[in-house]
């Protein structure tokens, strides 16, 4: 199989899943792949019009953990008939590319299962759809044909295609389908450490209750964390990897110690989040107890002062089932740990230069701590003024009269006067004015000039909070009302014209 030759047969030439996937593995290895490798070829083109994008990986994510979706068994049977007549496979292909897999495949085997179909014809038509396919939807489907009707002979293909996120759910389960018994974990383990995202989601998932060693320790040290949330995976993580025990181990490695923080972490943030959370973890309060003892001891990072600080935070309202006993003496170690000098040292070593890679962390944990920064978050503003986490911890430091002159100074406010415009979303630089106009409403008579940019903005939101920050005002300026005025004429929004005119004294 060669790059860019499978293509299908209509002559069409656009480029396969497989090609791709070759592609990105002759170039960057087995994976994980580059984010760009995950532009997918069928990807339409995206609009740039601030509206958040959710792309299909994540809606299979969404859907499998959070809403669910039920079958079309419209389209099992259409599907089902296509194959069962051996339809020519570029019809086939064509009618799978308007599907939505999720809701095709489970209810899909079944129906082939019930029907006079060999499994060679089953097996045909997916290795056909897998090797062949332009469309994420067909190549989806060839996936799951695949896993009903294969053997050990396609992992090679299952683990290339299931490397693109896109795909890794199906190719997953596929693996489970078709390889020996003694090999399908192992399969989808080398599948997990492909991906770093959904895909590792989808795949670790399928590793609860292993008890391979080698599977336990990576789910500890490296396979809980992924791109979306490592909520989702901390408690099998916790689980299956035997997290307590292996923290007992009187000389557990930094690799395992910084995986307990992450996981720890996790689970008290998951509290009412995508998965269970700390209250559901039977071994919760001895685990923690050892963290702490272990974070104490070892070296001191931003990192594990980040899960120190998590945790604490957490332990201000622990689950009830708790004994207040264990609470307490938790309480207490994590205090007494927080309180060595060195964790403030760090901190503010890594706020001391604001074009530091780490600075943002360092700025959190410095928070955390109470710290005294207000100086070196300015000098980051004035490195990069977009940076909006920054000018969120200023607000809460700085006096109004300090954080609108700082704004007036470092915010391009000619240049945000772009609109007006439906854009949702903006860039970092609409991103701040958005965050310090809002924050003029508590405080009237501030910032007109942030005011008249916001007015002009091409982010609705932006604008929105700009006549909302006037309406606080006792006595606006008279040029407000010009301003309110002029940009009423151009507003594109109806709803935002609405609280024009009710400013104006028009509604």
């Amino acid at each position: 199989m060669n790059p860019g030759t499978r293509k299908l047969s209509t002559g069409d030439d656009e480029l396969t899943f497989l090609a791709h996937t070759i592609s990105m593995s002759s170039l960057h290895g087995p994976g994980p792949w580059p984010p760009h490798a995950m532009d997918l070829p069928d990807e339409p083109p995206r609009q740039d019009d601030g509206r958040p994008y959710m792309p299909s990986v994540v809606m299979d994510g969404v859907r499998t953990h959070h809403f669910g979706f039920a079958p079309d068994l419209g389209a099992v049977q259409e599907v089902a008939d296509l194959l069962q007549w051996r339809a020519p496979y570029q019809r086939l292909h064509e009618r799978l590319a308007e599907a939505c897999a999720l809701e095709l495949c489970d209810e899909l085997v079944s129906e082939l299962a019930g029907r006079e179909l060999s499994r060679r014809q089953v097996y045909e038509a997916g290795r056909w759809l897998a090797e062949h396919g332009t469309r994420r939807e067909a190549v989806k489907i060839g996936i799951v044909l695949v896993g009903a009707s294969g053997d050990e002979r396609d992992r090679e293909l299952l683990l290339l295609l299931g490397t693109l996120e896109e795909f890794t759910l199906y190719a997953a389960v596929a693996l489970l389908r078709t390889q020996p018994a003694g090999e399908r974990e192992r399969a989808v383990f080398e599948l997990a450490g492909r991906v770093t995202a959904w895909g590792r989601i989808h795949a670790v998932e399928r590793l609860e209750g292993s008890d391979d060693p080698e599977v336990k320790a990576w789910l500890l040290r490296e396979g809980f964390r992924n791109g979306v949330m490592d909520e989702y995976l901390a408690p099998l993580a916790a689980t299956t990897g035997d997290l307590y025990s292996a923290l007992l181990d009187p000389e557990p490695d930094e690799a395992l110690v910084d995986g307990a923080g992450g996981i720890l972490s996790a689970l008290v943030r998951g509290e009412g989040g995508p998965t269970t959370g700390i209250s559901a973890y039977g071994e919760a309060v001895p685990a923690l107890a050892r963290y702490a003892d272990l974070a104490a001891a070892g070296e001191a990072t931003l990192r594990r002062l980040d899960h120190l600080l998590t945790i604490r935070r957490h332990l201000s309202e622990p689950p009830e089932h708790w004994l207040p006993a264990d609470v307490q003496a938790l309480r207490r170690r994590y205090a007494d740990v927080l309180a060595q000098p060195r964790w403030a040292e760090l901190a503010l070593a890594g706020v001391a230069d604001p074009r530091s890679d780490g600075f943002a962390l360092a700025q959190y944990c410095a928070q955390g701590l109470a710290l005294p920064i207000l100086p070196q978050l300015v000098a980051r503003l004035r490195v990069d003024p977009c940076d909006g986490f920054t000018w969120q911890h200023v607000l809460g430091l700085a006096d109004p009269g300090t954080l609108v002159a700082l704004a007036e100074e470092l915010l391009p406010l000619d240049d945000l006067a772009n609109g007006p415009g439906d854009r949702l979303i903006g860039d970092g630089h609409e991103q701040a004015l958005e965050t310090i106009v809002t924050e003029l409403e508590r405080h009237p008579g501030l910032g007109l000039p942030l005011v008249r940019a916001a007015l002009r903005n091409r982010g609705i939101r932006v604008r929105r909070c700009a006549v909302r920050a006037l309406r606080a005002w006792p006595e606006p300026p008279e040029e407000a009302a010009a301003w309110v005025r002029a940009a009423h004429a151009v507003e594109p929004d109806g709803a935002l014209r609405d609280e024009m005119d009710a400013y104006l004294g028009q509604g």
